[in-house]
């Protein structure tokens, strides 16, 4: 479970499934650990930070999500718990550019989505070809049925496997916009990217 040091939303989870997640579960703000989640002897679940040790009242993946809310009112005391907005994706999929940035060519990928969840100022996508769409701290959203539009975002993260390939190697690109400037993060290194777009995300 991973807190961003700048906004401290959790911007990422991670957990094996099974009978439930797999513990302990390390928390960690940027790249520092600051606890984790432990089941103890009674089979509770237990968040351990900063020296303070606190038993959640649910277990398995709601656990972290209570975590989760204790993690966030402490790194920002100003934090207030709020209900996420309901989100129904309406679009099937279609091709993806960021920042009018193509991934691929237009006509040579159809991303078809699986699934989408809406967490903690988060946006998840999910793609048919296990492909995944992170969007921290979307903004304007236009979601139409063949279309989907993200005018604003603070992080982008785009995951895939390449096609062809025999192993599972995930690829990935983040987009990160710091005082109206976008850079964008591969393998091969960080880069200023000239935006021929103003949206952040468009999906048609």
């Amino acid at each position: 479970m991973i807190f961003c040091p700048k906004c401290k939303r959790r911007i990422y989870l991670e957990c094996e499934y099974g009978y439930g997640p797999v513990t302990p579960c390390s928390i960690l703000l940027g790249s520092e650990k600051i606890g984790e989640v432990v089941v103890n002897d009674k089979n509770q679940y237990r968040l351990d930070i900063n020296g303070k040790q606190t038993l959640l009242k649910k277990t398995y993946l709601e656990a972290l999500e209570e975590a989760t809310v204790i993690i966030r009112k402490m790194l920002n005391p100003k934090y207030l718990e709020q209900k996420d907005d309901l989100f129904e994706m309406k679009s099937k999929g279609g091709f993806l550019s960021f920042y009018g940035d193509p991934f691929g060519r237009p006509g040579d990928n159809f991303h078809e989505v699986t699934d989408c969840s809406f967490h903690d100022c988060l946006l998840e996508i999910l793609f048919r070809e296990g492909e995944r769409l992170i969007i921290v701290g979307p903004e304007g959203i236009v979601n139409k049925k063949h279309e989907l539009i993200i005018q604003k975002a603070q992080i982008i993260k785009w995951s895939w496997i390449p096609y062809g390939c025999t192993e599972k190697r995930v690829q990935k690109i983040s987009y990160e916009c710091q005082d109206g400037k976008v850079y964008k993060k591969t393998s091969h290194g960080e880069q200023l990217l000239e935006k021929k777009s103003p949206y952040a995300v468009v999906m048609r």
